[in-house]
């Protein structure tokens, strides 16, 4: 794998600046929480459900850390693909929620309606211990993330973290990519397998973003602004919370025995529809190329989803 630490101005990417020891985000105005790198304010009154999210995750007392990244050029993960992301099935899929099957995602989406789009996306997920299913020394690939679009339009806009064995190896990290761009990884954010991870996603305009990824077992987050790649925008037409296999060496990669995966606190906001529940959507179950079902989804409730490995 080609990987490079590069700088954040080469990325498109803006950091904010570090709070003060003493800031509050619940007093502060609109203007010092972006500048700082939290998100916006919701409407207590007209976005209550969203306002006491907003207002639970950033009570919470994160050390920021200034991400490290590293471009691995080797490595995309990217839009859905197989029997479901067919248009036909598409149109299908968006008219009523119904199991949809794909050889790279597992999880479950929700379509924006007709005219709308997504600007926002969470969700909390407790990151993978992957396990070698055949008991030998070949590598596998894992990813949990939150994102924005890839079924039905060809953008991503995703982050989340790594859970893989290479060549025997056990790999655990966080990442972020807009895909059709690569990878990016946060090299210096410590994850490990066990650990709950939580995911905040903003779309600010078609081309831009801010990203909120905190670790809720060591209480450590980082929070950055990022720029879509050349001639790509954000569709807004779903959003997903995911298990996927990504592709390594443009070639599609082999699913680890990950266990168990929850998705809890799953909610998107649409420009109009306002907030919706995760698991409202679409569920997808990750198929191999004979059609043998490898990652099961199962809804708990419409914010809380949970993947099962299949041992086949």
């Amino acid at each position: 794998m080609t990987e490079t630490t590069m700088a954040p101005s080469e990325l498109g990417v803006r950091l904010f600046t570090r709070p003060p020891a003493d800031f509050d985000p619940l007093t502060a105005d609109q203007r010092e929480l972006l500048v700082h790198g939290f998100p916006a304010r919701p409407d207590q009154d007209s976005q209550r459900p969203l306002y006491t999210q907003w207002k639970r995750r950033v009570s919470r007392k994160h050390t920021r850390i200034e991400p490290v990244f590293v471009r691995n050029t080797d490595k995309v993960h990217g839009p859905m693909r197989g029997p479901s992301s067919e248009l036909d099935l598409l149109g299908a899929a968006r008219a009523k929620p119904a199991d949809a099957t794909s050889t790279n995602w597992s999880g479950t989406a929700v379509f924006a309606p007709a005219g709308d789009s997504f600007k926002w996306v969470e969700g909390e997920w407790t990151v993978a211990d992957p396990s070698d299913p055949n008991g030998g020394k070949s590598s596998y690939y894992s990813s949990s993330w939150v994102g924005i679009d890839g079924w039905g339009s060809p953008d991503v806009l995703q982050a989340g973290t790594e859970s893989s064995l290479v060549n025997g190896t056990k790999r655990v990290y966080a990442w972020w990519e807009w895909y059709p761009d690569f990878e990016i990884a946060i090299s210096n954010f410590p994850v490990s397998a066990g650990d709950t991870m939580f995911c905040l996603i903003c779309a600010t305009s078609a081309t831009t973003a801010s990203i909120w990824l905190a670790n809720d077992s060591t209480d450590q987050s980082v929070s950055f602004a990022i720029t879509a790649p050349s001639g790509t925008t954000l569709r807004g037409n779903c959003a997903e919370w995911i298990v996927e296999t990504p592709s390594v060496g443009g070639s599609p990669t082999t699913l680890p025995d990950y266990g168990v995966v929850y998705f809890d606190d799953a909610q998107a906001l649409a420009n109009t529809a306002g907030w919706v529940g995760g698991n409202t959507g679409t569920p997808i179950t990750l198929v191999n190329s004979g059609g043998t079902a490898l990652s099961t989804p199962t809804v708990k409730a419409t914010d809380l989803l949970k993947l099962t490995y299949n041992d086949v």
